[in-house]
């Protein structure tokens, strides 16, 4: 009888990482749990044995690695892609709000600025040149100070709020640390380069160009306008000096919230045209998605077949099924059955205790199931319901053995059909 040999399990998680932990027991080092079964060769990192179906699935993942993702990202994948943190923001969106906000602060507050900027002007003028008293400079300079920050204050918080309002509009107060958690691929130097000569780079390139002269030509035509009447302040009283200040730079901040609208609107629009591309799909991606959340109808109508199966048919006929049978090696006897493409987790379809087990298990031994002897294995599965996937926490165990099984277990084994599973 063909029996093998299995370790015990650690914690994994749902359908897609059972099966990303099948994948990964490849690359792993196997080392038998048997004196004097040789060593199954590794070549790059990957189990080297030359069945058929192994070739077949090596093709498959080639064909699919190569395909170029040319699809539409699908909407499961923005909402992940937004838990994550991944959205379209652009700064300049940012910065104009910023700017409206203040804005907003000088024209519905101006008596407020105009007050507090004349006594700033008059601090000046009553401070006579001929003053040496250290105390009436530390009090002209404390007076500077206050005036200054209670002038400066409203636009502060007004920056503040107006920036994390237009921060939110953009991500939808969506919360992640994962863009500010350290990221070790930062610090590859060829990861660096290749961002360096990304298409997104050589687009920030040309808005920061472009940005420059805007805002220069905005400032060279500002300040020509504004020439004159700055040559005469000189004739004009601290009263009219701040009014006239006042209104220039409320213009000034006018034509700059201006400027960053139409810059903003083009760069989000860039950054979400970008934000898209980076997130396109391949048909095989989409495929996969679409079967892991909605579910193919057709694996339904397999699943209630298999369930009627379970309930109503033979035993005999359910262990014909299973892909391993898991013994006790004699009080108990659990056939798993697994199914990549039709079932997400591997199954419980048949299970006995004693004599039941004997019988389960001698039909396995003549239907040439491979049985894998694992005591604290089989009581864990007996406990599973017929027809109920595996609990999670026996997801690497029964990752190994299925793959082991899969193949390793047929091609290594000694002559009489016995074999050692690789702990």
């Amino acid at each position: 009888m063909r029996t093998v040999h299995a370790g015990q399990a650690t914690r994994a998680t749902p359908v897609r990482s059972f099966r990303k932990r099948i994948s990964e027991v490849a690359g792993e080092q196997i080392i038998p749990a048997s004196p004097g079964h040789p060593h199954i060769r590794l070549e790059n990192g990957s189990l080297d044995h030359s069945s058929p179906q192994s070739g077949a699935l090596r093709s498959r993942k080639d064909k699919a690695m190569s395909e170029e993702k040319t699809e539409k990202p699908t909407e499961k994948k923005l909402r992940d892609a937004r838990k994550d943190g991944e959205v379209p923001v652009s700064p300049d969106v940012t910065a104009a709000a910023v700017l409206f906000g203040a804005l907003l602060v000088m024209k519905s507050a101006g008596d407020y600025f105009v007050d507090h900027m004349r006594a700033l002007t008059r601090i000046g003028f009553d401070f006579s040149e001929n003053t040496r008293d250290a105390t009436a400079i530390n009090r002209a300079l404390a007076h500077i100070g206050i005036q200054g920050l209670l002038l400066m204050l409203p636009f502060l918080a007004a920056c503040l709020v107006a920036g994390l309002v237009g921060g939110a509009f953009q991500t939808g107060l969506n919360a992640s640390l994962k863009p500010v958690s350290p990221k070790f691929d930062s610090l590859n130097p060829a990861n660096g380069v290749k961002k360096l000569f990304s298409l997104r780079s050589l687009i920030n390139l040309l808005k920061l160009i472009i940005k420059a002269i805007l805002i220069g030509v905005v400032l060279w035509v500002g300040i020509r306008t504004l020439m004159p009447m700055i040559i005469g302040l000189a004739y004009e009283t601290p009263l009219d000096i701040s009014q006239i200040a006042w209104r220039t730079l409320s213009m000034l901040f006018a034509l700059g919230v201006l400027l960053f609208i139409l810059v903003g609107a083009a760069d989000w629009s860039v950054q979400h045209w970008l934000f898209i591309r980076d997130k396109r799909m391949s048909k095989d991606e989409q495929k996969r998605e679409y079967k892991e959340s909605e579910g193919d109808p057709e694996i339904k109508g397999k699943r209630k077949e298999f369930a009627k199966e379970l309930v109503f048919g033979d035993p005999r006929q359910r262990v014909a099924k299973a892909k391993v049978m898991v013994v006790n090696p004699t009080h108990y006897a659990v056939a798993l059955a697994y199914e990549p493409d039709d079932f997400g987790l591997p199954q419980v379809v048949a299970k006995g205790v004693d004599d039941g087990a004997l019988e389960l298990r001698a039909f396995a031994h003549n239907q040439g199931i491979p049985i894998v002897a694992n005591p604290p294995l089989a009581r864990a599965l007996y406990q599973v319901e017929l027809g109920d996937a595996i609990p999670e926490q026996l997801f690497e165990t029964v990752a190994v053995v299925l793959r082991w099984v899969d193949g390793l277990g047929r091609d290594h084994g000694d002559g009489d059909g016995n074999g050692a599973l690789p702990c």
